[in-house]
């Protein structure tokens, strides 16, 4: 395009806004704590699940374990993980334990944890959240 010339709309770039770009972070976060967790013999049983008034990033197994995995996506690890508040812990262990009434998984170990992701796609854990939790309300 020469200097001085208007872009056409066509050369334009769609305008996304923030909270879709947060949006596309996080989906791809996601995909890289499931690609992680996959490769490492973990089976993706459901990703974004709804119920128990929360939301579970990622619920995953391997032999006779249930794993919610809570994915963070920030510039450091440390920010990913201060971004986990207590009230989100709560509302993660609710959802969880919708899953093991409606799916009837009593019978596996649940563990709750955290994948912070930073901006250079490194993964960094905090495991079993729900041993450093008080217990529920």
């Amino acid at each position: 395009m020469p200097t001085g010339s208007q872009p056409s709309p066509d050369d334009q770039r769609p305008v996304i806004s923030l909270a879709d770009a947060r949006r596309h972070q996080g989906a791809r976060a996601e995909r890289t704590v499931a690609r992680h967790l996959w490769w490492r013999g973990w089976r993706i049983c459901a990703k974004n699940w709804i119920g128990g008034g929360g939301e579970l990033d990622l619920v995953v197994s391997r032999w006779r374990t249930i794993r919610i995995v809570e994915v963070r996506s920030r510039p450091t690890h440390a920010e990913a993980f201060a971004s986990v508040d207590l009230a989100k812990l709560n509302r993660t262990r609710q959802a969880a334990a919708a899953l093991v009434r409606q799916h009837k998984l009593t019978a596996y170990r649940l563990r709750i944890d955290c994948a912070a992701v930073d901006t250079n796609g490194r993964i960094a854990w905090h495991t079993d959240v729900l041993a450093e939790l008080p217990p529920a309300q």
